[in-house]
């Protein structure tokens, strides 16, 4: 053999090797990359999931702390069918369609009301796990209950209980308010996540006691799992992790992710076999392969001829061009390949119901899917570089700064944080509340934080209606007595701060009894809420009134001496006896007497201001009715 033949075979084979060794490293690179997917797949899907649900029962958990209070301002749980509190339950349920009922359950353990049915055969629930845990003496008033999947005793379906234990305003525990949540709408969340096919998503109590499962399984609700892996080992050492090639539960060795509720009892988690993931990976695999035999073939074909036909080198030298141009045409079909990967994972992160922003270590946004989109009204191509500043209100921006710089600050992969509710600025230029939660991740000092948005606009006008329904009297619409008694406070507070005169009206309907016995409670009612629409069309704008209970008023008077007290007294009583009251066909006449006390230099509270307008609702009373009664500051405490 020549010596050049000698030179061209040293250099085949190591054209050879190095073209093995490439495709052997391109196809363990592609093998990893399928993987590095499938786990970024799981760490995010226990992410949002585990956000999804503490908002959802956030959102429960100030629902029936709403009836929870409504209850305690009345003081009991009546041991009689109440109908004003089936309406509450029945508004709370209309509101909230996907919850099976909501109900009340008195200290006895029996069930009071129900949204559902009115009145409620009473049926003894003493020994369900979500009243024991709220009936206890060492129980939290202010403690959301997630009891394990039960058989309702009232419909004979699975539901997932939900409890606040209520209170008196002396502590005394009254009952427990609940709700009952369809298993079926928690599947429905894990199904909304849309995991590939092949993916495994569960959520379980912290005992190991199963609440739902994704695709869904006969025994999920049955399913006790407090002996695996991730109960007896995992969980104590770490709230939340991922991992590959260990057990999770009671599957087969594969890729797992888990993570913990920040604020209740419940843990997410998924899975998937490492041989599911692989399949699409296998199916390249064999053209892997296939480039490898070919491109091997090619290149001892052109040894042997290099060797055995040196006249033919330059057509052996043509031919290994085109071997090497089929090389390159297959790495850009595997190029073409792995970005038509990254835009299945960007068209899973468009599918996401919540708005997802990504930006770098200087606040400029890389990322921004179609449903950020819809919540600010800006276009990927109108933010992609700019600075996050320009979605929110420019007071907020230096706070925002300060906290990118402290995540910049810490390297590697770091969790989502607990939800922050800030405001959101809309390209209109509106502003709205928004919940984000961001997960950082830093690396060879890079940094990218990635947050997750929702709109909580709804949410916020709820939580308004609720605290306006709880300060509220439900007949009259002026403020109950708990709410008038705290305003007073502060009216008071100012006064004797700045020696500014006040005077307070306690206001009682004269034989109130009768209008009532006679003519029915309805007539008393409208009565009542006539009474309240006539006191507040003579008020003042900084004067407050109030329903003190049954039929007596109160109204605070503020820049208000003594004279102005008689004078505001005297025109209301006029205002009263004109007045008519029509109902159901027939005029009604009342009167009323009023009880009037000037604020004193000093005095401890409202409750001393009352009890001497109370006194002198009294001498108002006992002198003949439809009368003022005047209690002077100088007159002695009787």
């Amino acid at each position: 053999m020549q010596p050049h033949a000698w030179r061209w075979l040293v250099l085949v084979v190591m054209v050879l090797a190095v073209f093995d060794v490439r495709l052997y490293m391109m196809a363990s690179e592609a093998r990893q990359a399928a993987l590095d997917r499938a786990q970024y797949t799981l760490h995010v899907g226990v992410d949002v999931l585990a956000q999804r649900l503490d908002q959802q029962l956030t959102t429960y958990d100030r629902l029936l702390s709403g009836i929870g209070e409504a209850v305690r301002l009345r003081g009991r749980i009546s041991d009689t069918p109440d109908l004003t509190m089936h309406r509450l339950l029945l508004r709370r349920h209309a509101i909230n369609p996907e919850l099976r009922s909501f109900f009340l359950v008195r200290e006895t353990g029996v069930m009071a009301e129900v949204s559902t049915a009115y009145p409620l055969k009473e049926v003894d629930v003493s020994g369900r796990d979500y009243f024991l845990a709220q009936s206890g003496s060492g129980a939290d008033e202010d403690r959301l209950f997630v009891g394990q999947p039960i058989v309702s005793k009232l419909t004979g379906q699975y539901i997932v209980p939900l409890s606040r234990r209520v209170e008196n305003e002396g502590s005394r525990f009254l009952g427990v308010v609940a709700a009952a949540v369809d298993p079926g709408m928690l599947t429905k969340m894990l199904a909304e996540q849309g995991l590939p096919d092949g993916y495994v998503l569960s959520v379980f109590l912290q005992s190991g006691q199963g609440m739902a499962c994704y695709p869904a399984r006969v025994d999920c609700l049955q399913r006790k799992v407090d002996h695996t892996p991730l109960f007896r080992s995992l969980l104590p050492a770490e709230a939340r992790g991922q991992f590959a090639h260990q057990t999770l539960l009671d599957e087969t060795p594969g890729l797992a992710a888990y993570t913990t509720s920040s604020r209740y009892r419940l843990v997410v988690a998924a899975t998937v076999d490492e041989k599911t993931v692989l399949v699409p990976w296998r199916r390249d695999l064999g053209n892997y392969v296939l480039i490898a035999i070919a491109g091997n073939l090619i290149v001892a074909g052109l040894a042997w001829f290099a060797v055995n036909q040196v006249q033919r080198r330059r057509l052996a030298l043509l031919q290994l061009a085109h071997a090497n141009q089929e090389l390159e045409d297959r790495v850009l079909q595997r190029t073409q390949q792995l970005k038509r990967s990254e835009d299945r994972a960007r068209t899973f992160m468009n599918t996401a119901r919540d708005g997802v922003v990504v930006i770098d270590s200087n606040s400029c946004i890389v990322e921004f899917n179609r449903a950020a989109e819809n919540l600010f009204g800006y276009s990927l191509k109108e933010v992609l570089g700019r600075k996050i500043d320009m979605l929110m209100p420019q007071q907020f921006g230096a706070e925002h700064r300060d906290y990118v710089q402290a995540a910049n600050g810490a390297t590697g992969v770091r969790s989502g944080s607990r939800g922050r509710e800030v405001t959101g600025l809309h390209k209109d230029g509106h502003e709205f509340p928004i919940d984000v939660t961001v997960g950082s991740s830093g690396e060879g000092g890079q940094s990218f934080h990635v947050g997750i948005i929702r709109d909580i606009s709804e949410r916020k006008r709820l939580e308004r209606e609720l605290q306006q329904q709880a300060a509220t009297d439900g007949l009259t619409g002026v403020l109950n007595r708990r709410a008038f008694t705290a305003k007073s406070e502060e009216l008071i507070a100012v006064a004797l701060r700045h020696d500014r005169p006040l005077s307070l009206l306690v206001i009682d309907v004269d034989h109130f009894k009768k209008v009532n016995d006679v003519h029915g409670h309805p007539a008393g009612d409208a009565v009542l809420r006539a009474l309240a629409r006539m006191l507040g069309a003579a008020l003042r704008t900084g004067d407050v009134l109030g329903r003190l209970g049954g039929e007596e008023f109160a109204i605070v008077l503020s820049e208000t001496d003594e004279a102005g007290a008689r004078d505001a007294g005297e025109r209301l009583l006029q205002v009263v006896r004109a007045a008519r009251i029509d109902h159901e066909g027939t005029a009604l006449h009342i009167t009323v007497s009023i009880g009037a006390a000037v604020l004193r230099a000093g005095e401890d509270g409202f409750a001393a201001l009352f009890s001497r307008a109370d006194r002198a609702l009294y001498r108002a009373k006992n002198s003949g009715r439809d009368r003022l009664a005047l209690e002077r500051a100088e007159d002695a405490v009787a």
